[in-house]
């Protein structure tokens, strides 16, 4: 076999995509030397004896006799398993049983009958012979019931076992939303909320204190930002969208004040009410953007205080309290205790040399959980593995708490969650298994209009074969942890349940390629975990999307993500008649201009300001498309009858796209309009109920741009008090009541 043929062999049996369709619609190739980049931060040799070793290697280790490790059942697939054995084996029999998640066993047996498939194979002891291999279907003769179980399958002398999945058909939908009923409400940055009494960004008494007041105004729900886990050592690394921990909490998030061990801590109460911390706690709220360093300094004391308060108060004589907390890290579990043991060694590493920011610069012992060194570390240093998990204690109890507001308060879906599409790769989600990852790659975006050289995230993708091997364990917790204390999951890109693109180090994203993974096996548990925690999902499905996904998500029951930025064409706005059903709409989501952005223009200055566009031509071209799209969004909002002509008249008619700015009253008439679509969830971000210009992120920026720190420019506790947010709460009300 040449070396071309063996590396497309290697390719197809790792799944990589030889070709696409890209943001034109035009079909896309990928050349082979550019799918060998991926396969090498795969960690295969490309080259001579060792890749063709590579694909013997594979090829056996796909087409040898037994059954997948993991199998996961799907309503719409083959209701059984395969077999891969000899060819010598039809006619021969096997026994198969199921235990049980929840105890029991069901029994079975079948006659191997006539192959789907045969294979030859080199044997890798003897490169000279040849195998004959089948595959065979085995059907279950007895429904399966939904859940998690252990398959073991007999023949000869032979036994194996694998983890067996079965799954829903849809996932779950709330009795309110089933009847087809429109609610929107609020889509927030958490830490941008601005309050009286916040430490210098918004907490989850903040977001109670929003829920109260957006429920009051006929709110149905809150969209949140990812609350995973960020670094506790380096504050200013604050993307929410590059964690260290996808299945943890961001304890920045936790309000002090509203935890009893604060209340009745004599240190913590002569702290707080000294004039230094009040001081530092005024300047801290009183900034424009989210000063983290200052954040994190006044909450990380106070933690230290709180937990010092929690052992003498409760550990030490075994309160309830401290048995909620103990039942809590037993049901945290080992995924609980290794991130915890993380942030241990993260500040002890920190300690020691400031500059080693996460696990790559460790030393090597350390890199390794299991390595003797980190379990000595651990069982030397279990007070402070405690006190992480104690804030991952409260973290989750004010979590909860804002969820059972919204029950409290009337709303329809609670909060909606968000789960980020990765990992940072020096956080303890990568640690915890550096296997589950391919580091060497990083997860992007290929290139489009605005990115001609695509999209690097810099987040390290799961190896899709691992995930299959250990029973996609990892994908479980990271589904269940963030479903928990809300009523809707939004899964951030999406289409990473069916591909993600991978770069290579050292290059360009447009050098990378489409890696697919299993889609039907983790939709599959997806929608098992949606049902089971109750939660109603959402999976952000934008820009190019697989015929396999525009199926598989509708057929589920999965709603949609529509943004209204993008629900324009040649002949103008999407009708609001044509919008889905089942579907999250909004005008624009965290990586997109604000309205008041979007109208004057502001992000396009910044963007070349920043050098974003390739010349000044592109700069002057996105401008006068940006003219066109404005004209579109009046002609639709005086055709539908939410703006009408004297209104618009009123702010200097056509002229005014040319020199006014964004409105209140105009963004009221956008907002509607998205109401009056039959889509059932429809958000609206604060900002343009504040007409904010300044972008909260702006996608391709790091340092050269304050990204997630700006703050709202208006407190909460007035937000809904005036009379003109009222009125747009009111005429989404009415709206969205309508028939």
């Amino acid at each position: 076999m040449d070396t071309t043929a063996a590396l497309s062999l290697l390719a197809e049996l790792r799944a990589l995509s030889p070709d696409y369709i890209d943001f034109k619609g035009n079909f896309a190739s990928v050349p082979i030397q550019r799918q060998a980049g991926i396969l090498r931060t795969m960690g295969y040799d490309t080259e001579g004896e060792a890749l063709q070793k590579a694909v013997r290697d594979l090829q056996f280790k796909t087409f040898q006799h037994g059954i997948p490790t993991t199998i996961v059942l799907r309503p719409n697939g083959f209701f059984g398993f395969h077999c891969r054995a000899a060819l010598e084996a039809q006619g021969h029999s096997l026994d198969w049983t199921v235990t049980l998640e929840m105890g029991g066993q069901l029994n079975g047996s079948s006659v191997f009958g006539v192959p789907i498939a045969l294979s030859t194979d080199k044997n890798q002891s003897d490169d000279s012979s040849q195998l004959a291999w089948a595959d065979y279907q085995v059907p279950f003769t007895d429904a399966i019931p939904l859940g998690y179980h252990q398959l073991t399958v007999r023949w000869g002398d032979s036994v194996y076992e694998a983890a067996l999945i079965q799954t829903p058909e849809s996932g779950f939908i709330p009795d309110t939303l089933a009847s087809d009923k429109r609610i929107w409400g609020p889509s927030i940055q958490l830490y941008t909320l601005r309050t009286a009494r916040n430490w210098g960004m918004g907490d989850f008494s903040d977001l109670c204190s929003l829920i109260e007041q957006a429920a009051s105004q006929g709110a149905g729900f809150i969209g949140l930002n990812p609350l995973h886990a960020l670094y506790s050592i380096s504050p200013e690394h604050a993307s929410p969208y590059s964690p260290s921990n996808r299945s943890m909490l961001n304890v920045l998030y936790i309000d002090p004040e509203a935890v009893s061990e604060f209340r009745v801590s004599e240190a913590c109460q002569s702290w707080f009410s000294s004039a230094a911390v009040c001081e530092a706690l005024a300047a801290a709220r009183d900034t424009k953007q989210v000063d983290y360093s200052a954040v994190h300094r006044l909450k990380w004391h106070a933690f230290d205080l709180m937990f010092d308060s929690f052992v003498n108060t409760h550990m030490a004589l075994g309160t309830a309290r401290s048995k909620k907390f103990l039942a809590f890290v037993e049901k945290g579990g080992e995924a609980l205790q290794t991130h915890c043991l993380f942030e241990a060694l993260l500040a002890h590493f920190h300690h020691l040399d400031a500059d080693k920011w996460g696990w790559p610069q460790w030393a090597s012992p350390y890199k390794d959980r299991q390595s003797d060194e980190v379990l000595a570390f651990e069982s030397s240093q279990q007070d402070a593995i405690q006190k992480y998990q104690y804030l991952q204690f409260v973290a989750a109890e004010q979590l909860e708490a804002a969820s059972l507001k919204t029950n409290a308060v009337g709303m329809a879906l609670g909060l909606y969650r968000d789960l980020a599409v990765g990992a940072d790769r020096g956080g303890s989600e990568v640690w915890q298994d550096p296997t589950a990852f391919c580091l060497e790659a990083s997860i992007g975006a290929p290139p489009d209009a605005l990115g001609p050289v695509g999209q690097n995230w810099g987040l390290p993708p799961l190896d899709p074969w691992h995930m299959t091997a250990t029973h996609y364990q990892h994908f479980i917790q990271l589904i269940r942890s963030n479903m928990a204390s809300c009523g809707a999951l939004r899964i951030d890109h999406a289409m990473a349940l069916a591909r993600l693109w991978w770069c290579p180090p050292g290059q360009t994203a447009a050098e990378g390629c489409y890696v697919a993974y299993p889609l039907e096996d983790l939709l599959g548990i997806l929608l098992l975990e949606s049902q089971r925690q109750q939660c109603l999902v959402i999976a952000e499905d934008l820009g190019t999307v697989p015929d396999n996904v525009k199926a598989a998500f509708p057929r589920a029951g999965l709603f949609s993500n529509k943004v209204f930025y993008f629900e324009m064409d040649e002949m103008g706005c999407t009708l609001p008649s044509h919008y889905p059903n089942k579907a999250l709409a909004i005008v624009a989501n965290h990586d997109m201009p604000t309205l008041t952005a979007f109208w004057s223009g502001a992000d396009l200055a910044l963007r070349q300001s920043l050098g974003m566009f390739v010349d000044n031509s592109v700069y002057q071209l996105e401008q006068q498309r940006r003219q066109l799209a404005k004209h579109k969004v009046v002609t639709a909002l005086k055709t539908s009858g939410f703006l009408s002509e004297a209104a618009w008249q009123a702010m200097g008619g056509d002229d005014a796209l040319e020199t006014s700015g964004m409105t209140l009253t105009l963004s009221a008439a956008i907002h509607q309009y998205l109401a009056s679509t039959p889509t059932q969830l429809v958000a609206v971000q604060l900002e343009d109920m504040l007409l904010i210009e300044s972008p909260v992120n702006v996608p391709g920026t790091s340092l050269e741009y304050a990204n997630w720190r700006r703050k709202m420019t208006e407190n909460i506790e007035t937000l809904f008090s005036n009379s003109q947010s009222k009125q747009f709460c009111e005429g989404l009300n009415r709206t969205r009541l309508a028939e």
